[in-house]
């Protein structure tokens, strides 16, 4: 009799524990996933942090949390995790009742791009093993990754190249504080700078000529249409660093900059256009819209176009800087439309094939 007692006890046990787990397996169960930072640098270092918190007096001997992440996030911790189009990772938890367990996943931005962490999943299993309850949970983890930079040398040569080539092609800004002489008269000439005691003299039209200084209003282009079935990521990447570069050290010298690409952003879908401004918060915008280009997106807008909208409605005098892999007789035309306005440009091809041009002797290859 006490046998069967006994026997029905625990088969009332069991039942009551079912039923606990079927009502409250996984309610006042909270999955936290966060970031070290929102943004970071190519190539940097960050860690991804678990929080598993289990509100009440039901233990969980069994509980999976389930999500996935972009795979150029590079985790270190690789032993519940599986890598194709995605990083899977599966990670398992034995927690009891009102416990927080914290696990902190250590990985490195391998490449530039807006990752988010959308949802997740988890699984928590009864203390017999039978029965398997599942619940997804809302998460809106995200980081944005920049693009890294050249190495300083790298971009003090690129940057000597490219004021060399404008100054024997475009001079550069008049320095008033430089007088260097008087010369004729031309079509070109703004009336401000005409010399009238000089023109009195000569009975002609004189005007002043100063020296060129170094500042700089700076429009960086970007191209990353691919114009033949030919392409090579790396050197669309590398266009893209070279942009980066250009921006902040314009940055540190307090140049104004104004921006520019068809490139589609991930985010958006449409093209980046950002105005002249300057300062770390502007750098920012820069940084963080190279971050959101999508070098697969389909059909980008050919670039001559913005090329040609600018030539129309650019105020002041900037210099227009033009980053892009590959070489494109419809930016050159471009190119040659801009500068016939007396706009002073550059270009630079992120590539080291030379081309046919009527710009070769104006194009950079780095």
């Amino acid at each position: 009799m006490t046998t069967i007692a006994i026997f029905v006890a625990l088969l009332i046990v069991l039942l009551l524990i079912r039923r606990a787990y079927t009502n409250f397996c996984l309610e006042n169960v909270e999955v936290q996933l966060s970031m070290s930072a929102t943004t970071a640098t190519e190539g940097e270092d960050l860690t991804l942090t678990e929080v598993i918190t289990n509100r009440k007096w039901l233990p969980l001997p069994w509980l999976a949390v389930k999500f996935q992440v972009d795979r150029e996030l590079h985790f270190a911790d690789q032993s519940a995790a599986v890598v194709s189009d995605f990083y899977y990772r599966n990670d398992l938890f034995h927690i009891l009742m009102h416990q927080k367990i914290t696990r902190r996943l250590n990985f490195t931005c391998a490449k530039r791009g807006y990752y988010a962490i959308r949802g997740l999943e988890v699984t928590g299993w009864d203390i017999l093993m039978e029965n398997k309850y599942i619940k997804t949970m809302e998460c809106d983890t995200n980081l944005t990754v920049y693009p890294a930079t050249l190495e300083m040398q790298e971009t003090d040569t690129l940057c000597t190249r490219v004021y060399g080539l404008l100054r024997t092609f475009h001079p550069i800004h008049p320095d008033p504080f430089t007088f260097r002489g008087i010369r004729e008269y031309s079509s070109h000439d703004p009336m401000k700078i005409i010399n009238f005691k000089a023109s009195a003299k000569a009975q002609e039209l004189m005007v002043n000529v100063w020296d060129f200084s170094n500042a700089r209003q700076v429009f960086l282009l970007l191209d990353v249409e691919r114009h033949t079935a030919w392409h090579n990521e790396d050197i669309e990447e590398r266009a893209i660093k070279i942009v980066a570069s250009l921006a902040e050290r314009f940055t540190t010298q307090g140049a104004p900059i104004a921006f520019a690409t068809n490139g589609k952003s991930i985010r958006s879908g449409a093209n980046t256009f950002i105005t002249e401004g300057k300062g770390p918060n502007h750098l920012r915008r820069i940084l963080e819209s190279l971050a959101y280009i999508n070098l697969a997106a389909e059909d980008p807008d050919p670039l001559e176009i913005t090329v040609d909208d600018l030539a129309l409605t650019a105020e002041g005098s900037p210099e227009y800087w033009l980053v892009s892999p590959y070489y494109s007789k419809g930016t050159e035309a471009a190119l040659i439309r801009l500068k016939s306005t007396g706009a002073r440009t550059a270009w630079i091809i992120s590539s080291e094939r030379p081309v046919n041009s009527d710009l070769n002797e104006e194009i950079i290859f780095i």
